[in-house]
């Protein structure tokens, strides 16, 4: 998604609460370059690494948002973590059945925006965000056949060369 496009959005559905966006942010680059290091598709440089270990560690923390929310934050954080675990796990070691199941959770970030939405708006504000957040961001997710083809390319052993 468009970088502005996603800052409007963020705007909007965490009704323009600076931390709030600032956190969301926070925890979609961190989701973001940590995939990148697990995946191992994307070169991740040092200088990235150390960025998201000082979100991760130091900013995110010190977010207002964060503290003044954060017995109702660290349920979802953990549970977003786990999940994208769970997706990893299935991509890799999962079935056929199993990838329609990886390919839908692995964006699980997007319940955390949903969540902090809701914490910010109350119930109501939670669902009418929740349908167009995962509108807007599940629209660019590549089909899920490109997915599967790429996890199943992944797992093929490399070929070796017979001398």
């Amino acid at each position: 998604m468009n970088n502005q496009i996603e800052q409007n959005l963020l705007n909007h559905w965490l009704k323009d609460n600076h931390d709030a966006v600032q956190l969301a942010q926070d925890y979609s680059i961190v989701s973001q370059i940590w995939d990148d290091l697990h995946d191992g598709d994307k070169p991740v440089t040092r200088a990235k690494v150390d960025y998201m270990m000082q979100l991760a560690l130091v900013d995110i923390p010190k977010n207002p948002f964060f503290q003044a929310h954060y017995l109702e934050l660290m349920p979802m954080v953990q549970h977003t973590l786990l999940t994208w675990m769970d997706a990893n796990t299935l991509d890799d070691k999962g079935d056929d059945h199993d990838l329609p199941v990886a390919y839908i959770i692995r964006s699980v970030t997007t319940d955390l925006i949903i969540h902090m939405a809701g914490i910010i708006g109350g119930s109501v504000w939670r669902r009418q965000a929740a349908l167009a957040i995962r509108r807007a961001i599940y629209h660019d997710n590549e089909p899920f056949e490109a997915y599967r083809t790429e996890i199943l390319k992944q797992r093929e052993p490399p070929d070796k060369e017979t001398t």
